[in-house]
């Protein structure tokens, strides 16, 4: 035969064996596509028959899945602009903590959170949902040993000094000549106003009688024109019965300054 000839026949063969080749790859990626397809409905059923088991074993409905309880979130005002509110006909009354002085609402960043959370538990629960599991006992005692320790203080030695008392101290006063005024301090630490006293002590003694403002860290005083030293102490006794006798006390004769000239 012709050497043309031979490499004809060879190279048909190579053809052929190629696309022998390239079918049987075809047919090995079908085969494979096919059981991927097999496969998959396969693994939806199984899918499906866990569902419709837990639905039987629930009456009917999905098992509901196991959520962690939220803890409750403070109070917060929805933000408003002025002009959406509705105009207002009479003045509203606002209650404000008699501790901190704040709104109940802002206690929590005043300076003595503490002390007022009791308080805030009695008459503005609504503010703080998240101290409904609080007990108020367990707040009363801590505000308690709080306050117990504001009177205390340390002295060298880690000896403990308590807070002085109230006290109430009767003082007369020259004011030049013949001229004297007796002068009452410390009945507004037993919760008595000094207003209420002056004009006691004016009606009593009918004479010039005004509460004065002390200065420099000093206390008020209720200063009355004239010597009423042993007078006072009667009228106290009588009048208000929260100040023991054995808490007033009547000090040394002094000079009353005179006030600044103009």
């Amino acid at each position: 035969m012709p050497k043309n000839k031979k490499k004809a026949s060879k190279e048909e063969k190579v053809k052929e064996d190629e696309d022998e080749e390239e079918q049987e790859e075809a047919e090995d990626e079908d085969t494979e596509v096919t059981k991927e397809k097999e496969v998959e409905p396969k693994a939806d059923a199984t899918k499906e028959e866990s569902k419709e088991e837990v639905e039987g074993a629930n009456g009917g409905y999905p098992k509901a899945e196991a959520s962690e309880p939220k803890a409750p979130q403070p109070f917060r005002m929805e933000f408003k602009m002025h002009n959406s509110y509705e105009p207002m006909e009479s003045a509203v009354t606002v209650t404000y903590c008699p501790i901190c002085s704040l709104p109940p609402d802002f206690c929590q960043y005043g300076p003595v959170w503490e002390k007022c959370k009791p308080w805030c538990l009695e008459n503005a629960p609504h503010y703080y949902p998240e101290l409904s599991g609080v007990s108020l006992e367990d707040a009363k005692k801590k505000a308690e040993e709080i306050n117990e320790k504001a009177k205390e203080k340390l002295l060298p030695g880690g000896k403990v000094k308590r807070a002085k008392s109230p006290h109430v101290t009767i003082r007369k006063l020259n004011r030049g000549g013949r001229k004297c005024v007796t002068s009452v301090a410390g009945l507004d630490l037993f919760s008595i106003k000094l207003d209420d006293v002056a004009k006691l002590f004016k009606k009593k003694f009918a004479c010039g009688c005004a509460v004065v403002k002390g200065e420099n860290t000093l206390p008020d005083t209720v200063d009355i024109q004239g010597d009423f030293e042993d007078e006072v102490i009667d009228i106290i006794a009588a009048e208000w019965k929260q100040v023991p006798t054995d808490k007033i006390s009547v000090l040394d004769a002094g000079n009353k300054k005179k006030g600044k000239g103009k």
